[in-house]
């Protein structure tokens, strides 16, 4: 049976969605998962095998990947390998639109997680010399934050993590292989749904911009998210109207405007459809 860990469990039970520490290893981990979190690891040095879902891939000091919840992983034949584990809840991207709107983020933090836990692992980049004494020294940064815990230390540390991603995912587009740009193309396509969610959106504008056939792109979104790329951009729609709906008291007509409807009754029977509720209902059930 695999063990499932729960993030209060390293970070305790009302602790910043952003937990950090190296890790020391010269033996295996045993294969385990994330309960309600996801793990960005940045090997620091030396050499494993990691074990993600039954197969292994070799692993060795620059590579960097993204571990998201119930992916079950771990390492094998270790040889001094020296990494660091930051533990973040995703909820921390809510706020961050710029980021999510590059293509390396998507590469990096949702699809690879997202083979890796459907498919198979990828782990694609790989730091350069001078990017890897970059990324150390974001992390040391993060690490004195997050150890001296000074007054406004939760902003600092959240920003400082933000920054390294940011970091990290203009990496991924500058430094990416020929299976990367692979990765990258679908990822051009999520990116520009994030960038323009708001506005109409047709098949032929994502095919364009990934450099696939509509047929192809078609077939890879579904494999991928499980859903045609007009269910993904409602959905996301969706998941922003909820936001914007616990955050306050917002008339429901701007709501649907700035989730990209036109239509206040279209978008009410959209979001009962996605909700199982009214917008009316969804606010007043997060108030109480």
């Amino acid at each position: 049976m695999t063990v499932s860990f729960p993030y209060a469990i390293f970070a305790g039970e009302d602790a910043f969605p952003v937990h950090l520490q190296y890790g020391f290893h010269d033996e295996e981990l045993y294969v385990h998962t994330h309960a309600d979190f996801s793990e960005l690891v940045i090997v620091m040095d030396g050499a494993a095998q990691h074990i993600v879902n039954g197969e292994t891939y070799p692993i060795a000091k620059g590579d960097v990947f993204v571990i998201s919840n119930d992916t079950a992983h771990g390492f094998a034949a270790a040889e001094r390998l020296r990494i660091c584990n930051i533990m973040f809840q995703n909820d921390i991207f809510a706020h961050c639109r710029d980021i999510r709107q590059l293509s390396g983020f998507q590469a990096l933090f949702v699809l690879e997680p997202h083979y890796a836990r459907e498919t198979r692992f990828v782990s694609q980049l790989k730091l350069r010399t001078d990017a890897y004494a970059v990324t150390i020294g974001l992390i040391t940064e993060m690490m004195e934050t997050y150890t001296a815990r000074e007054p406004g230390w939760r902003d600092e540390l959240g920003a400082e993590f933000i920054r390294l991603c940011l970091r990290l995912s203009r990496y991924y587009r500058s430094d990416a292989d020929s299976m990367a740009q692979e990765i990258l193309k679908l990822a051009d396509a999520a990116a520009y749904i994030e960038h323009h969610y708001t506005e109409p959106i047709t098949l032929s504008q994502l095919s364009e911009t990934a450099g696939y056939s509509e047929r192809q792109l078609l077939r890879l979104f579904r494999n991928t998210f499980g859903q045609t790329p007009q269910n993904y951009i409602s959905a996301l729609r969706m998941k922003k109207a909820q936001k914007l709906l616990r955050s306050g008291g917002m008339p429901i007509g701007e709501v649907a405007w700035r989730c990209g409807y036109d239509d206040q009754n279209y978008f009410s029977r959209c979001f009962k459809q996605f909700s199982g509720m009214t917008p009316t209902a969804y606010r007043r059930a997060w108030e109480r």
